[in-house]
């Protein structure tokens, strides 16, 4: 890591404030005025610590609870109806005993709780304490140019009992509203969706509860539930919209340790609500012996970061979706995680990825299978160029010695192929035409059997301190994975490669126990960022499968884009809130050309989100490679594609102009057909009844 100038993650925690006690005196309507700037104001219940956010461009007025109407109509009992008064539910549990899975919250509204505040030049801080417990926490408020920032600095985490923090719900029922409503929430489910206030809603949804980035992998309990596939959340981002007011919330420290949840009226209360629940701790499966069956437990360190959301507020035409993306997009940019905007093209670019080969093991022989030669992939090259491609990239696929069978062995390059020879040979040529050429890898699943490095030594751990290996294969150290992807960058550099397509760097983080050296998905996530940006810098290009926000401001190219619903029953629409943020910053793709459910409506998918062409091609038959362990390959063979890839990149080409463009609206027209706008007012219709879509040319537009 240190030869790559990758630092050692560092942890920066939140100091607690160290201002004066303040003390207010409650106005007519119970609340207090705490901060002030000059585009919003924060109010506050001495009696409660309720607040409300007042936008003085609007005098819209956003409060942490229901209002005393709304819950004077509410049903629930006990608890359920003191959370919602409270600023927090906390969750707590005990680590010791038969009782650890025992889960238990408390809130605002406890009768032994212990409240203090402080005001200092940063902003407000609020204290709790539960004494019978002892557990307490503080949440801390600030004003910014946009809206309101809100922070629970691990600092401020106090466990001095028997009981301690299992997760917290932050602001759980801020802004929320009631069925019938005009509005809706938005959640990061795919792309984007939403959960409207006046849909007709069967009660068969349990909410919207899922971890941002996905469950953590090395925790078998999450291996036990239900088994369904759903888009996992790339962004830590949700919002709502009333009417002519909205917000967006970023998840700005933590997103990484948090899930993001949504409830519909009759699971918890009779409202609407979006919160984040910040996850401090996991439950896992513990093996007492190797013969006895597996026993819940609670892991025993709490995950010490802090935790912040920024609420940024919006309105009138902006109070919606495109206007949440804008804004996300925004902060971003403002914080340096976005990256250069894009330079005008005269072509699109299209992404082609070509199959080099792959191997097969069987009757304890290791077999190669080539698909597609370096003197072969020049031929497919020019040969698309030929049918009109005039912008191209290359990911080359299954390039290492037998494809990658020792995963820490890659070179020499496959002799099959060309080996190292053919490579160079083919990379030339390709720049003799302006072709990038980047390879595949992955440097973070390993084989026990196909690789010299230890699971003990090179895995990482879950929380039960062991190294979880799934049928053979286990998840590499971020550390570990820099080694291995640091001296094949040196070894590609000198061949000539452009850049590195990483698998699963931008689509997967993980938590790494081993008592050497704890690390968190923080942690995992900032070593990838470094990899990411060492690859840019040595070999001048780097690209990742989905695209995690995380890696963003890192790559050149984003594979597989979350562009589909995870089809929830909360969710009432999907739409493009992730393409909106990222269009005109970095390229992006959906499914290959030769690998669409539905060719037509996929294809039209990509035009309406502003996605980049792709195709995943071979030389040899697909049929002739389902021995090589090829067979998701059901169609790629180039000589059947190749009038097809070059009529569809003439489509896709025929917006060139739009392509280093901001997005800047995007509207239903009707059922089947959408508008998207560009910066210069250009608008892309697409209909997806009559299967085309037109282009019509903005005031702006050459």
């Amino acid at each position: 890591m240190a030869e790559a100038g990758i630092a050692e993650p560092a942890s920066v925690r939140a100091p607690l404030y160290a201002g004066e006690s303040w003390k207010p005196a409650p106005g007519a309507d119970g609340y207090s005025l705490a901060l002030e700037n000059d585009g919003y104001a924060l109010y506050v219940r001495p009696d409660n610590t309720q607040i409300a956010l007042v936008n003085k461009a609007t005098g819209y007025r956003w409060t942490s609870s229901p209002s005393e109407e709304q819950l004077a109509s509410e049903t629930v009992k006990g608890q359920l109806l003191t959370n919602l008064k409270s600023t927090f539910v906390l969750t707590y549990v005990t680590t010791e005993g038969k009782d650890q899975t025992n889960r238990k919250s408390v809130d605002v509204l406890d009768p032994k709780i212990e409240i203090s505040m402080a005001k200092s030049a940063e902003g407000l801080q609020v204290s709790y304490y539960f004494p019978d417990k002892g557990l307490g926490l503080s949440i801390q408020y600030e004003l910014t140019p946009n809206g309101l920032k809100v922070r629970v600095p691990t600092e401020g985490i106090k466990e001095e009992g028997e009981f301690v923090v299992f997760s917290l719900d932050l602001l759980p029922y801020f802004g929320a509203a009631a069925a019938g409503d005009e509005g809706y929430i938005f959640v990061p489910d795919g792309p984007g969706g939403l959960i409207k206030f006046d849909s007709k809603r069967a009660d068969i949804s349990k909410g919207y509860v899922h971890q941002i980035y996905g469950l953590e992998p090395t925790n078998m309990i999450n291996f036990s539930r239900s088994g369904e596939r759903r888009e996992d959340i790339a962004y830590p981002v949700f919002g709502m919209t009333h009417g002519d007011n909205g917000y967006v919330a970023v998840i700005s420290r933590g997103g990484d340790s948090a899930n993001i949840a949504a409830m519909p009226p009759g699971l918890k209360s009779s409202l609407y609500n979006v919160f984040s629940n910040q996850i401090y701790r996991e439950d896992y499966l513990y093996m007492r012996s190797r013969e006895s069956t597996p026993v819940k437990a609670v892991q025993k360190k709490r995950l010490e970061t802090d935790r912040e959301i920024e609420y940024r507020f919006l309105s009138g035409k902006d109070a919606g979706y495109v206007g949440m993306a804008n804004s996300y997009r925004n902060y971003l940019a403002e914080n340096g995680r976005l990256g250069e905007p894009l330079k005008p093209v005269e072509h699109v670019p299209l992404y082609l990825k070509i199959m080099g080969g792959s191997f097969n093991e069987a009757y304890g022989r290791v077999k190669y299978f080539p698909a597609t030669t370096f003197s072969q992939a020049t031929d497919m090259v020019k040969g698309l160029q030929e049918q009109g491609v005039a912008n191209m990239e290359v990911i080359y696929y299954g390039w290492a010695n037998m494809g990658g069978y020792q995963l820490d062995d890659r070179f020499p390059i496959e002799k099959k192929l060309g080996g190292e020879a053919g490579a160079k040979k083919f990379i030339s040529e390709m720049r003799k035409s302006n072709v990038k050429v980047q390879f595949f890898d992955d440097f973070v699943w390993l084989n026990t059997a196909n690789t010299g490095l230890s699971p003990k030594s090179s895995g990482i751990r879950g929380v039960e301190g062991i190294v979880s290996v799934f049928e053979g294969w286990f998840l590499s150290k971020p550390a570990r994975t820099v080694d291995m992807a640091y001296d094949t960058i040196r070894k590609l550099k000198e061949i000539g490669v452009s850049g590195v397509f990483y698998d699963w760097i931008g689509e997967m983080v993980f938590h790494d126990y081993d008592p050497s050296s704890i690390a968190t998905r923080a942690d995992t996530i900032e070593i990838y960022e470094g990899l990411l940006d060492y690859t840019r810098e040595t070999l001048g290009s780097a690209a990742v499968f989905r695209g995690n926000a995380y890696s963003v401001a890192h790559v050149d190219y984003i594979e597989d884009l979350p562009h589909e619903s995870s089809y929830d029953f909360m969710i009432d629409e999907t739409v493009p809130f992730y393409p909106i943020v990222l269009h005109g910053y970095v390229p992006y793709s959906f499914d290959e050309g030769n690998m669409r459910n539905d060719v037509k409506a996929e294809f039209l998918k990509a035009i309406e989100y502003g996605a980049m062409p792709s195709f995943f091609l071979t030389h040899e038959d697909a049929r002739s490679l389902r021995d090589g362990g090829m067979y998701y390959l059901f169609s790629s063979q180039y000589e059947k594609w190749a009038d097809k890839v070059g009529a569809e990149y003439g489509k896709f080409d025929s917006l060139a102009k739009l392509f280093a463009q901001k997005i800047i609206d995007h509207e239903k027209l009707s059922n089947n057909q959408y508008a998207t706008t560009y910066e210069d007012g250009t608008r892309v219709i697409v209909d997806y009844d009559k299967e085309t879509f037109n282009v019509e040319k903005g005031a702006g537009a050459r």
